[in-house]
């Protein structure tokens, strides 16, 4: 071993060390820190990164995050996303320049990350990037406003009882601030706390590293949990964000990356307007198993995509046009 190399491996056990002293000290901070759920929110952290399942959400981002390729919707399209559409035309667009003359804590620009969050699920459950007949489905389905309405029971809220989307309710996001400094400390102190669970379930790899990708993924993740926070003030009345609005931020970041995303349809009303739609190609088509001849016809919002490629049987299931095939 050459002395850089001795070097280097001596510079990423000190971080790791360090690593482990902060994430005492902060975990210390928050075990002590009286509010609703925030044990549960601790405790469900420990068993994502007990279960590596954490670390498979990061892969994931890896993945799809920087995925070449992907067909995009055209901006004409991206209108016929109501949360997006309402989003640009009553928040702040956001970035850097705009959060210095114009401060908000909930932008336009950074409420793409539910569909951002959406993907990344959807990659961690099948290991398939997202096509866009899937993305149709997420951006289609209403679970944007599921999330949006009913954060932590976004799986069990009726569409039917879910709330219109309206210009007041984003120009409320928009006047958005801290309840106070304690508050705004517990969201510091949580967020840095998810930084060294992220460092420590990638095993503190190289600065390099750690100053790209991973932290590129914990602004995404940072403005997730803030757009959900606030969300949740504006659903209760109000304009303040509170410790609560922070707790139910994070269980329902848990509960999302761990939903099958694949069973949230397009609905076909909202699809009519899209340029050039059709109903997917692969519908009643089938899947074949090449060992027990078994086979399922695809029904419609269904893809190839939302299924393994292996039957029961220990087959391998092939994509046919017909049974005819």
């Amino acid at each position: 071993m050459s002395i850089s190399e001795k070097l280097e491996n001596k510079a990423i056990e000190k971080d790791r060390q360090m690593g482990r002293e902060e994430i005492e000290k902060l975990l210390a901070f928050l075990e002590n820190y009286e509010t609703e759920g925030l044990n549960e929110v601790l405790s469900e952290i420990h068993r994502l990164v007990e279960s590596r399942y954490y670390k498979k959400l990061m892969e994931a981002f890896r993945s799809e995050a920087y995925v070449k390729g992907k067909e995009p919707f055209s901006i004409n399209e991206l209108n016929h996303v109501q949360i997006l559409k309402l989003a640009r035309e009553n928040l702040h667009f956001g970035g850097l320049f705009n959060t210095i003359f114009t401060p908000s804590l909930v932008t336009a620009k950074q409420f793409v990350t539910i569909y951002s969050f959406m993907e990344y699920t959807h990659y961690l459950n099948t290991h398939k990037t997202s096509t866009r007949e899937v993305l149709v489905n997420l951006y289609f389905s209403k679970l944007d406003e599921r999330i949006i309405f009913a954060l932590n029971h976004f799986d069990e809220v009726e569409l039917e009882k879910l709330p219109q989307p309206n210009k007041k309710y984003f120009k409320n996001l928009k006047k958005l601030k801290w309840k106070n400094k304690r508050t705004k400390k517990l969201y510091n102190k949580l967020n840095d706390f998810m930084f060294e669970i992220k460092r420590l379930v990638t095993n503190y790899p190289r600065l390099s590293e750690q100053s790209g990708w991973i932290t590129t993924y914990r602004i995404t993740e940072d403005l997730f949990i803030q757009t959900l926070a606030g969300c949740n003030a504006v659903n209760e009345g109000r304009l303040q964000i509170e410790d609560q609005d922070v707790v139910i931020a994070y269980k329902t970041l848990f509960k999302l990356i761990k939903t099958d995303v694949t069973k949230y349809k397009a609905i076909p009303e909202l699809l009519q307007s899209i340029d050039k739609y059709q109903e997917p190609s692969e519908l009643g088509s089938y899947l074949v198993c090449d060992k027990c001849g078994g086979y399922y016809q695809l029904q419609p919002g269904e893809s190839i995509d939302d299924f393994s490629d292996v039957c029961e049987c220990g087959g391998r299931l092939e994509y046919h046009k017909s049974l005819e095939n």
